[in-house]
């Protein structure tokens, strides 16, 4: 049975730094700190989300290219962690449920930085209340509402086919000759 969750969000004390003066390594403890904060209070979170919430946690708003290099190195610490879904990069913990999913509410996150794995799980949810076997078209549009969206668009309809490439790769979900789906 998939749960619906509410979203929790991992709050840091901000410090205000500069990107070189993060990069200088005197912070790299704090840094893996918030990583493995923000893992264990998010996951799944996807590898963009995460860099997005630790970078704010220092005043910092964008992830150029030495930023990433330097997260790169540190991040190697949480590789038991990640998992690469439909082309994503999504850090777990070992603590969360993999059988639920977070509806999305105002400035938590975008549609693509929702991981597969948990847009899956929407789809799962979907097929355990109709129990009947349902067209692509009609769980796209319980999709859309489960997730809290009330319109579409091309980042919508992306998440939803990785989720399902997902939920058939991991046998979640099935499809029939009739190209139906079902449990």
């Amino acid at each position: 049975m998939v749960e619906k969750l509410e979203y929790k969000v991992a709050h840091f004390e901000r410090l205000s730094l500069a990107s070189t003066t993060l990069q200088g390594g005197d912070y790299d403890a704090l840094v893996r700190e918030r990583i493995s904060a923000c893992i264990d209070t998010e996951a799944p979170i996807t590898r963009s989300l995460l860099l997005k919430r630790v970078v704010n946690s220092f005043g910092l708003f964008k992830v150029g290219w030495r930023l990433d290099n330097y997260f790169k190195a540190i991040l190697e610490d949480f590789s038991g962690q990640l998992e690469d879904e439909c082309g994503v990069a999504v850090y777990h913990s070992p603590c969360e449920n993999r059988h639920s999913f977070r509806p999305n509410t105002k400035d938590i996150r975008f549609s693509h930085q929702i991981p597969p794995s948990e847009a899956a799980n929407v789809i799962v949810a979907i097929l355990e209340a109709s129990s009947r076997r349902m067209r692509r078209k009609d769980i796209y549009n319980f999709f859309l509402g489960q997730l809290g969206y009330s319109k579409t668009g091309n980042d919508l309809a992306e998440l939803f086919t990785r989720a399902l490439t997902y939920a058939l790769d991991q046998g979640m979900v099935c499809k029939s000759k009739a190209g139906t789906f079902h449990l």
